[in-house]
């Protein structure tokens, strides 16, 4: 089930980041970037997937004003069940269908980011331009959904 972020999920997300920071960089302590989940919270901006047990599995953010996707983990053991599929799913039908939509992720030569890249392209989602590497290092993309992609 996908429900909004919930003040009581904060903790959880903080969890969730400490998990992906490998590849995203510090964000646990970063004063904005806790600023930045507190934001997405109280905007309703941000989304969850629970399991059978009502924990959750993976969030997803985004910018409504930038039309972006700003953020989006899944646990790693929850990996490969089609959480992160139903999270881009349910963040696409809350952005405006009318303008591009954006999303910074891997670089096509980052192995880790493979399972990433391969969700926003079966939404559509091309490469539109280098994104720098991100905090970890880690080489990015902007990737852009034009609506003519959208079915």
């Amino acid at each position: 089930m996908i429900r909004p972020l919930e003040k009581e999920d904060y903790n959880i997300w903080l969890q969730l980041a400490k998990e992906v920071e490998s590849l995203f960089g510090e964000m646990v302590g970063n004063k904005d970037f806790e600023r930045g989940i507190q934001e997405c919270i109280s905007s309703f901006s941000a989304f969850c997937i629970v399991d059978n047990c009502n924990e959750i599995q993976g969030i997803i953010a985004v910018n409504k004003t930038e039309n972006e996707i700003c953020w989006l983990a899944v646990r790693e053991r929850s990996r490969g069940k089609g959480y992160g599929y139903q999270l881009l799913k349910t963040a696409i039908s809350f952005l405006d269908d009318k303008k591009p939509i954006y999303v910074q992720t891997f670089s096509p030569n980052v192995k880790a980011g493979k399972a990433a890249r391969k969700i926003y392209m079966r939404f559509g989602f091309k490469d539109y331009k280098d994104g720098g590497k991100n905090p970890a290092g880690i080489n990015t993309m902007i990737m852009k959904l034009e609506k003519i992609n959208r079915n």
